[in-house]
């Protein structure tokens, strides 16, 4: 569209024509050509110097294309209206200082089209208004400038470009950018200028689509320009339409190599200069973008790519973006510099801030600012790009403030830092953000305070607050961070605050929290979690929470609780000093209304303890297995150490430590205390009891409750170390397992101790309480060698098998085992005062058993082993299936009964030391000693055998042997005696080997007694009664007076009475064998068959002739003997006696001194003796002429 011809006017200027001319002569004169088309355009005449407006617009209404050139300037003194579907160029071309002004508005209401071109400059100082039409402006080395008008208007589509200057001025400008919009570009195609300068003064109105697009290209020589320029925005207020979108773009990134920057370079960004208020409407959009070169800052940080020197607002609904890419991969730049104090967004408007790349600063702040967002929503952010040497996000040299709105701040891949406070106040919605790119640890920090009154949101990787940190009432923190959330100084939470930490962990000095606070985190190695300080939680819920597996919280400070829960979760807690947890703050104490209860949650699988701690006063405090695994309290170099750490619960009402279904380990000392030494259990506020409940316990070191033990391990087993103690100094101690060994102590001075086990075994070691009970029902109890259980009133164990080692004392004992019991060498069953009972299956027992009454109970098997003590100072009863004794049985009565045998061996002693003692069974082997005031010994389906040695004695009273339905035998050297009394044998057969002495003895035998030779019976000052079917008497038998009852009488012993004796044989008495039944100072009465015969000596080869004659006379009355006569009377030494008729001779068949053959017969009568021999021969003699 340029000029042709050679020859044109210098200037040209357009005015108001004169009142009264023709515009038909003048446009003849003014203009030559048709017009028709951009071919054949309308051209101003070489010659004039003035155009009239008046004429031209004539021409433009026709739809024309009109041309007007000078060559050095075009001036537009007047309004023109360009009509509709026309084209208007003005065109200067002379050199730089050549332009075109526009000093009169320039319209056309449809589709007007505008072009203006100059070799220099254009100045536009009144309106252009094409509505659609286009408009195009180009300069070629001058600016174009858009100023000096009031409030001008630019409005059409099309471009306006800047030629190789600086760029444009715009000043109190509307601009409307219709169809396409308006882009305002440069055009440099000579490439030795990169540096631009834009100037935006005053007011700026936007419709439409503008685009302001400053890319230089760049520069072949004065390459470094690109750094340099500048566009100044001195623009007080910018007012945008709704749906309009104004871009500015600053754009000098071309080159890709970089260059060292000087102090003095003004670079190629933007300044605002001025306060700027942003109208922006519903769906308008203001962008401002910075593209900078690549140059490198070093240590100049007064130099940026964009400048705030004032203050921003943003209000009408729509957004305002400000961005700078300053991308590079290895050279640090300028970034953005910040002197405002003020950045406003509101009534639903948005104002952005935004730096990416290798910035050394993204955004230096450098004074107190606040960011009000009233209504609105602002962002001032740093974000990830080509970034290799970045450096500082955003940095703040003082304080910050954010205010009403939506507000986001800080870096997403570099640090951000605050030196002063921060200020979040109600109504406001902030997030801070640091580093929360991928995995860039870059801390957002803060130096000084942080206090919201709003609500805040702290996100990104890493926040780090240097000072306090306070949470207003009403007011909401959520820290959403990665790594970790720091807090330098005391954390004062009044409002509700989260914070969650997704791989890190967070740390702290001193927390207050008087309502809400969750801090949640997932530490590792690099990032744990830390308590420094104090935790005071005057109110609310308290949680501290670690997810990561493995993870540590380590808490250094005290811990107050006034009400509410607090809960501390972590796989590991490391208790870093000594401390405290309580219930009650600064010296106030919660009431005991519901609302003001206070309770204390650990929930971790390690309770490490470099120094105690102490838990106080909560209503409820429990330290309990995470996440369904173990939980270990200490550490494991303390177990078992006496100097090991604490975990003390100080005047708390329900103290719990528990792993359900997993493993407790103790390695640390747990004690619960209470300042009232006095409470009863259950009666006081403070009752502090402790209660353990997992799987599995193991007890390391000690446990000391003020009140109760609760341990339960129902469904796993309990162990407890050697030398550690569980005690309850004034409570009960209850333990219940599946499995125990209990290798420590348990003590409960004024209580109860109750140890349940459900499983197969228990071992217990030292236990001491009030009451004691211990109980394995199913399974083996064992109680350690060398270990005491001690009730002062009671003690009650019950198993199904039972091995006792130890000592077992109370006043009343009560020992159970529903199948085997055990008690070992030494161990000791002991009721100090009362009853001592001992109920088995089958029980051994080797050590002793002592009290008031003892009751040894087996229903199968009995034994006690060489030296076991079975001891009741009143009496002891055993009873059993079987029994074998082999220790001492001894009470002021005892019984010892056995359904089916019983063995008492040899060394083994039953005595009643006050009473009778009662030994009964089906069979028995007494091979012991049994002593007592009455003894009672019975065998009562079997036989009874008194063993070599055995002793069975009576010392005041009777002792009585029965075998009622067997055979009783005592054995040689065995022992029965009664020394003032009655000594008793009753048996269907008896053997008596051994030696009896009693002042009276009595021996029945419904069948067969022998008295064995060597044997001794002596009723030393009574009777001796012998009573049996047959007795074969082979031992000595001695009394004061004896009896001896019998149906047949044998042996070759002796019945030796000092006063009297008495002998009834029913059948025969033999003495052939030696058998002498003797009366030494009385008479020998004998019934023979029911015949009393006098005698003084029954003794073989002594009774004489004439003693035989005696017993004839005596007999004279009976006609004839019958067979059961003669065989009583063959008893007397006669083997067959009987009358010869008619005249009573006596016929005697005898073998007393002589011998006669078989069938030889001996008649006495009438004073002769008269021998029948064999063979028939027959010899008398008189009776006067036998020597005797």
């Amino acid at each position: 569209n340029s000029a042709s011809g050679s020859h044109m006017p210098e200037n040209v200027y357009i005015n108001a024509g004169d009142a009264g001319r023709s515009d038909t002569n003048l446009e003849n004169e003014e203009y030559t050509g048709t017009g028709e088309s951009a071919d054949t355009p309308k051209r101003n005449n070489n010659t004039k110097t003035t155009l009239t407006n008046s004429t031209l617009e004539k021409i433009l209404a026709r739809g024309s294309f009109v041309n007007i050139t000078a060559n050095n300037e075009i001036r537009v003194n007047s309004d023109i209206n360009i009509g509709g579907n026309s084209h208007l160029t003005l065109w200067s071309s002379k050199n730089k200082n050549s332009g075109v002004l526009i000093n009169g508005n320039i319209t056309s209401t449809a589709n007007g089209n505008l072009t203006i071109y100059s070799s220099g400059w254009v100045d536009i100082h009144k309106n252009i208004t094409l509505e659609s039409g286009r408009l195009n402006i180009t300069t070629k080395e001058g600016d174009v400038a858009f100023e000096k008008g009031n409030n001008l208007t630019i409005t059409g589509q099309g471009t306006i470009t800047a030629g190789n200057n600086k760029g444009f001025r715009f000043e109190n400008v509307s601009l409307n950018g219709t169809g396409t919009g308006l882009l305002f570009n440069l055009s440099r195609p000579q490439k030795n200028n990169s540096l631009v300068t834009n100037y935006f003064n005053g007011t700026l109105n936007i419709s439409g689509s503008v685009n302001i697009s400053m890319i230089p290209p760049n520069a072949t020589s004065n390459w470094y320009s690109r750094y340099k320029g500048r566009t100044y925005w001195n623009i007080t207020h910018l007012n945008a339409s709704e749906d309009s979108n104004f871009n500015l773009t600053i754009d000098s990134s071309a080159e890709d190599g970089s260059a060292p920057l000087l102090s003095s370079y003004t670079l190629n960004g933007i300044s605002f200069t001025t306060d700027t208020t942003f109208n922006v409407n519903k769906n308008a959009k203001v962008n401002f973008n910075i593209k900078a070169p690549i140059g490198t800052i070093n240590q100049y940080n007064n130099l940026n790519y964009a400048l705030f020197n004032g203050n921003i607002s943003v209000s009408g609904g729509g957004n305002v973006t400000f961005r700078l890419n300053a991308s590079s991969s290895n050279q640090q730049t300028p970034g953005v510099i910040i002197n405002s104090k003020h950045l406003n967004a509101s009534k639903g408007s948005s104002l952005r801030f935004e730096t990416t790349g290798s910035t050394k600063v993204g955004f230096l702040i450098n004074n107190d600012l606040t960011l009000n967002a009233t209504g609105g929503n602002i962002s001032l952010l740093q974000v990830e790009g080509i970034d290799g040497m970045i450096g500082e996000g955003v940095v703040a040299k003082k304080n910050i403030t954010f205010t009403g709105g939506n507000i986001t701040f800080g870096s997403k891949k570099a640090i951000t830092e605050i030196k002063g406070n921060v200020t979040i106040n109600e109504n406001t919605n902030a997030t801070l953000i640091g580093s929360d790119f991928n995995d860039h640890k870059k801390p957002l920090n803060i130096k000084g305070d942080v206090v919201n009154r709003g609500n805040l949101t702290a996100g990104g990787n890493v926040i780090n607050i240097g000072g306090n940190l306070t949470v207003e009432n009403g007011a909401n923190l959520k820290a959403i961070t990665n790594f970790t959330f720091n807090v330098g100084g005391l954390f004062n939470n009044k409002g509700n605050s989260n914070i969650s930490i997704a791989r890190g962990g967070a740390k702290f000095k001193d927390i207050n929290n008087t309502s809400s606070l969750n801090i949640t985190t997932n530490s590792d190695t690099t990032y744990r979690t830390i308590i420094e300080g104090n935790i005071t939680n005057k109110a609310g819920d308290l949680n501290i929470i670690d997810n990561k597996g493995n993870a540590e919280i380590q808490i250094g400070g005290n811990i107050s609780q006034k009400e509410g829960n607090l809960t501390i979760s972590s796989d590991k807690i490391n208790i870093t000093k000594q401390i405290t947890i309580k219930k009650g703050v600064n010296g106030e104490n919660s009431d005991s209304s519901t609302k003001s209860q206070a309770n204390l949650t650990i929930k971790t699988k390690e309770l490490k303890l470099t120094q105690d701690l102490n838990i106080s006063g909560f209503n409820k405090a429990k330290i309990v297995a995470k996440d369904s695994s173990n939980l270990t309290i200490g550490n494991s170099d303390d177990s078992g150490n006496t100097s090991a750490k604490t975990v003390t619960f100080n005047n708390v009402k329900d103290s719990k430590i528990s792993a359900d279904g997993h493993k407790v380990t103790l390695n640390s000392k747990v004690k619960t205390l209470s300042d009232n030494d006095n409470n009863t259990e259950g009666g006081s506020d403070n009752n502090t009891g402790l209660t353990i409940t997992a799987k599995d316990v193991e007890v390391n070191n000690n446990i000391t409750s003020h009140k109760t033990v609760n341990v339960s391990a129902a469904n796993g087993g309990i162990t407890t170390k050697t030398g550690t103690t569980i005690n309850a100094t004034a409570g009960n101690v209850e333990i219940t397992a599946h499995t125990g060994s209990i290798q420590g102590g348990i003590e409960s001075k004024p209580g109860s101790v109750t140890i349940v086990a459900g499983g197969d075994t228990l071992a217990v070691g030292n236990i001491s309480g009030n009451a004691v009970t211990v109980t394995a029902n199913s399974g083996a109890l064992t109680t350690l060698a060398g270990s005491t259980i001690k009730g002062t009133e009671s003690i009650t164990t019950s198993s199904q098998s039972g091995n006792i080692g130890g000592k077992i004392s109370g006043k009343t004992v009560n020992v159970k085992a529903t199948n085997s019991l055990t008690t070992q060498a030494d161990s000791k069953i002991e009721a100090t005062e009362g009853e001592a009972n001992v109920t088995s299956k089958t029980s051994i027992i080797g050590g002793t058993i002592s009290g008031g009454t003892v009751e040894v109970t087996a229903t199968e098997g009995l034994t006690t082993q060489a030296g076991s003590t079975i001891t009741g100072t009143e009496s002891v009863t055993t009873s059993s299936q079987s029994g074998n004794i082999g220790g001492m049985i001894s009470g002021g009565k005892v019984e010892v009964s056995a359904t089916k045998d019983l063995i008492t061996k040899s060394g083994s002693e039953i005595k009643a030391t006050a009473g009778e003692v009662n030994v009964t069974s089906a069979t028995g082997t007494i091979d012991g000693t049994i002593s007592g005031n009455t003894v009672n010994v019975t065998a009562n389906t079997g036989d009874l055998t008194v063993e070599d040695a055995a002793k069975i004695d009576a010392t005041g009273g009777a002792a009585t042997l029965t075998a009622t339905s067997g055979k009783l035998t005592t054995k040689a050297s065995s022992s029965i005696t009664s020394a003032n009394n009655q000594v008793n044998l009753s048996a269907k057969d008896g053997s008596i080997g051994g030696n009896i002495n009693a002042a009276n003895v009595t021996l029945n035998t419904t069948g067969a007694l022998t008295t064995v030779k060597g044997s001794s019976i002596n009723a030393n000052s009574g009777t001796l009664v012998i009573n049996a079917k047959d007795a074969e008497l082979n031992g000595e038998a001695s009394g004061n007076h004896t009896v001896v009852n019998a149906t047949n009488a044998n042996g070759s012993g002796s019945v030796i009475a000092t006063t009297s004796s008495r002998v009834n044989i029913t059948g025969d008495l033999i003495t052939i064998n030696g058998l002498n039944i003797i009366s030494k100072n009385g008479i020998n009465t004998v019934l023979l068959k029911g015949v009393k015969i006098d005698v003084k000596y029954i003794q073989p080869g002594i009774a004489s002739v004439d003693e035989v004659i005696e017993a004839k006379r005596i007999l004279e009355k009976v006609k004839d003997l019958s067979d059961e006569e003669r065989e009583a009377l063959a008893k007397l030494g006669v083997s067959a006696v009987r009358f010869a008729e008619p005249n009573n001779a006596i016929t005697i068949n005898t073998q007393n001194e002589f011998t006669t053959r078989p069938s030889s017969q001996v008649t006495i009568s009438e004073g002769k003796v008269c021998f029948l021999i064999g063979n028939g021969a027959t010899i008398c003699t008189n009776i006067a002429d036998i020597e005797r």
